[in-house]
């Protein structure tokens, strides 16, 4: 697995690639800019231009929620890419951060649902081969996206 693929995956079990911070570290401040009043009314929160823009998890630039997670935190002290692979998995805080993620999304996004879901299946078939799927689902969504215009 190459080490971009790495930083992409989400210590939670999500897909940090299909994050709407993740690609804002690339885009000019308009465009930013132009996010951040979307991410307010979206989230109904106060957010800056500082605080999105994430390489991912395991990348070295975190938004000012993941640089404060304490799930990426816990994997980062236990040298793990995912709660995956540990063996308390599905201990208490995992738990408590899917029911806080659904809240905080809401019930259109179920953000907690769909990463517990992804990380019940990194455990099934492995990383490699659940990256391989986010992969090929990715190329599915562009082509699905190409071909309504």
């Amino acid at each position: 697995m190459k080490q971009s693929e790495k930083a992409l995956v989400a210590a939670c079990g999500g897909y940090c690639g299909e994050c709407p911070f993740y690609y804002l570290e690339y885009v000019n401040d308009d465009e930013k800019l132009k996010k951040v009043k979307e991410f307010r009314k979206q989230f109904n929160m106060d957010i800056k231009p500082d605080d999105i823009g994430c390489l991912g998890c395991h990348g070295s630039i975190h938004s000012r929620w993941c640089a404060s997670c304490s799930i990426r935190q816990c994997t980062e002290e236990k040298g793990i890419l995912t709660c995956a692979f540990c063996d308390v998995f599905l201990c208490e805080k995992l738990e408590k951060f899917y029911d806080e993620e659904n809240k905080r999304y809401g019930d259109e996004t179920r953000y907690g649902d769909e990463s517990r879901a992804q990380i019940l299946r990194q455990r099934e078939i492995g990383l490699e081969k659940w990256l391989e799927e986010i992969r090929l689902s990715g190329e599915k969504k562009s082509q699905d996206t190409s071909n309504t215009y």
